[in-house]
């Protein structure tokens, strides 16, 4: 999926995150289903709700801070730093309200059974992802 079709997949998206301190976050499946030991896609926006949220929008940058079955998958956010700022950036800064889909896509493979994903960078949280994983 390219950035045009994630945004237009997360404009009819039903299960966005909640909106904390001016930010949503939301993460989207390429399927709800897969079986056993199929990849499994995960986009992710950011989306500033509240005018003067800087959204950094070139990418694609790192997803820090998502966890399957609420254990970390992926890196943390870097250690007192803002997990929305990239540490080294030359690129174009957006304000508010917007979306921004300019992040890695994670993907994962799983035995039968049902998974959670979640992004937690810092203090936001995104939507939490229930997929269903039949035998293959």
């Amino acid at each position: 999926m390219d950035e045009a079709e994630v945004s237009a997949r997360y404009a009819a998206f039903g299960d966005k995150g909640p909106a904390v301190e001016g930010r949503r976050l939301t993460i989207m499946p390429s399927r709800d289903e897969v079986e056993s030991g199929e990849t499994l896609r995960v986009y992710h926006v950011c989306e500033a709700v509240e005018p003067g949220i800087a959204l950094y929008v070139m990418g694609p940058k790192p997803v820090y801070g998502e966890y399957v079955d609420d254990v970390l998958a992926t890196a943390p956010p870097p250690s007192g730093e803002d997990p929305f700022v990239p540490a080294s950036y030359d690129g174009r800064v957006l304000e508010g309200p917007g979306i921004d889909t300019n992040y890695e896509v994670t993907e994962y493979r799983f035995d039968a059974g049902e998974r959670r994903i979640q992004w937690r960078p810092g203090t936001n949280a995104s939507n939490e992802l229930r997929i269903r994983v039949s035998d293959a």
